[in-house]
């Protein structure tokens, strides 16, 4: 395979590719294993950062190398992370990703939870440059919401019937060229406010990447879609006493099944839950988001006033514990993610034999409102290299020295 940048693949129409995985007999993926339990230079030598890494297989994905037996221990206990990032072209028609140096920071709080091996920073972005450079040619064209999806992921891949470490643990890299999350959507999303099901507690691994968390949010998102929504809205249980009715309002909000929530609030303020209860993922686009907001506040003004007429003073951004009566105060709601970006929400509810609850945002209903499509812009001028916030958010997968800086 060559590292050579390839031009996008003609006859793919990438504008139209699905969030899903996507022309799998055009990939290749990474995989190596250790059952030392660590990941040495056997792996890869970080003194020689040009070279690969010497002992990945480099397979299509057609080929399956990794042996699933009943026994292996991801699939009887669950002890598998990944993450999500994406490479697209700036503003230049060079391939970039994302900020991949705060997703490695969320590998290794998830390793340590799953009891899996830590790869050095190093090793972590060469496998994401390797796997980048031998499906470039499935890097879309410049185009907003276009992208060349990237997972890493690491597991348990021994055989063991014991509730025990593993004795063999695999990570891989691979890729899916892919379109928006929430494509099909028309206007803002119409989301279910779920008051009954809990994707993540206080003590548990809410805020990691850990597969569970994706498996128990799977169940109430089919239903909530036989209800005609389009995704959940989960609360903090604990904070809503259902023998009680009337306190639904009192409630805590979390996240959504694979999304972070915020509110724009009428004052000027834009707020988003709080992270100190350790049951929300902190998402990369959350984060670079909320540091937009802070560094673009100026210019986010003039849109705070087209959302709400009485506005005036300052746009700020704050994290805290957001309640479900905040969203009674709010004029716009959005959701951000690797794969969704930054959509808006357009009205929020609770569905059969609950608490009756439903709030429509004043703006977002048809389109994004003022606040949210500013942001939005400045979010893709931001991953096209066009506004700075921090140095190095940009990665150059065919820069060695910068992108494993």
């Amino acid at each position: 395979m060559s590292s050579s940048l390839a031009t996008p693949k003609e006859g793919i129409n990438f504008e139209e590719l699905p969030w899903n995985l996507n022309l799998p007999e055009e990939h290749v993926y990474i995989h190596i294993t250790t059952e030392s339990g660590e990941w040495t230079k056997e792996h890869y030598d970080e003194t020689k950062p040009d070279e690969g890494l010497i002992v990945s297989s480099v397979y299509q994905y057609s080929e399956v190398p990794l042996a699933l037996r009943p026994s292996t221990t991801s699939l009887n206990y669950g002890t598998t992370i990944w993450e999500g990032l994406k490479c697209y072209r700036d503003a230049s028609d060079k391939p970039v990703v994302f900020r991949p140096d705060r997703n490695y920071e969320r590998f290794v709080r998830g390793a340590h939870a799953m009891c899996l091996p830590v790869p050095s920073k190093a090793l972590f972005l060469k496998g994401i440059q390797m796997a980048v450079q031998q499906n470039s040619h499935l890097i879309p064209p410049k185009g907003d919401g276009m992208k060349l999806y990237i997972r890493p992921m690491l597991l348990g891949s021994g055989q063991q019937l014991g509730l025990y470490p593993s004795p063999q643990f695999s990570l891989l890299f691979f890729v899916s060229p892919t379109g928006n999350y929430f494509k099909d959507s028309s206007g803002g999303l119409n989301l279910h406010l779920e008051t009954k099901r809990s994707r993540a507690a206080r003590g548990g691994i809410g805020n990691i990447k850990a597969a569970g968390n994706y498996a128990v949010a799977l169940r109430p998102l089919m239903d909530a879609k036989q209800q005609g929504f389009q995704d959940n809205l989960y609360l903090e249980l604990e904070t809503y006493p259902t023998m009680n009715t009337g306190q639904l309002e009192k409630a805590v909000l979390q996240e959504m099944s694979a999304a972070n929530f915020f509110l724009v609030l009428k004052t000027g303020q834009i707020v988003t839950p709080s992270l100190d209860r350790g049951t929300i993922l902190p998402g990369v686009t959350r984060e670079s988001v909320m540091a937009i907001i802070h560094t673009f506040s100026d210019e986010l003004r003039s849109s705070m006033q087209q959302s709400e007429s009485s506005f005036s003073g300052d746009v700020s951004i704050l994290e805290r514990d957001v309640t479900v009566g905040d969203c009674n105060h709010a004029s716009e709601a959005f959701c951000t993610g690797t794969a969704a970006e930054l959509v808006p929400i357009a009205r929020l509810a609770t569905g059969q034999d609950e608490e009756e609850f439903e709030v429509v945002f004043p703006h977002g209903t048809t389109e994004a409102g003022p606040v949210t499509a500013k942001l939005l812009s400045l979010l893709r001028q931001v991953m096209y290299g066009e506004l700075v916030v921090e140095k190095q958010w940009l990665r150059d997968p065919y820069d060695t020295v910068d992108f494993l800086a």
